[in-house]
């Protein structure tokens, strides 16, 4: 009696796997989270990482103004239009003599040259000659 009872439930296990592969998908026309977007400055980054990604960007903007202000007299943050926040620098006359964005691919590359203690070099090849 044991046995036809464990074969019973092997086969309902089976019914129901094919009843549970065989339905379509349902597609939902709301957005998951993992799709949801949160502006900072002027891109969109995934909810789920904008957080980390501000202050990322700030922890880079922080060491790029570091390394600018050994070099230059003037650093300081401006806005601009197209690419959102950038950190410039002048020199003694006022002329523009350096300029970083900090757009999602370039704090991506800044977080690298930080992390491998290239920051200064990287910044010596965005000078504006």
């Amino acid at each position: 009696m044991f046995l036809p009872s464990r074969v019973n439930f092997c086969i309902l296990d089976k019914k129901k796997e094919t009843r549970s592969f065989m339905k379509k998908a349902k597609k939902s026309n709301r957005k998951s989270k993992d799709e949801e977007m949160t502006l900072v400055d002027c891109y969109y980054i995934p909810t789920v990482i904008a957080e980390q990604f501000r202050l990322l960007r700030e922890h880079c903007a922080l060491e790029v103004e570091k390394e600018l202000a050994a070099l230059f007299p003037k650093v300081t943050r401006e806005s601009r239009e197209d690419v959102g926040e950038v950190v410039v620098s002048y020199d003694a006359d006022g002329v523009l003599t350096c300029e970083v964005t900090l757009s999602p691919v370039e704090v991506s590359k800044l977080e690298k040259e930080i992390s491998a203690d290239r920051l200064k070099k990287y910044i010596e090849s965005k000078i504006i000659n």
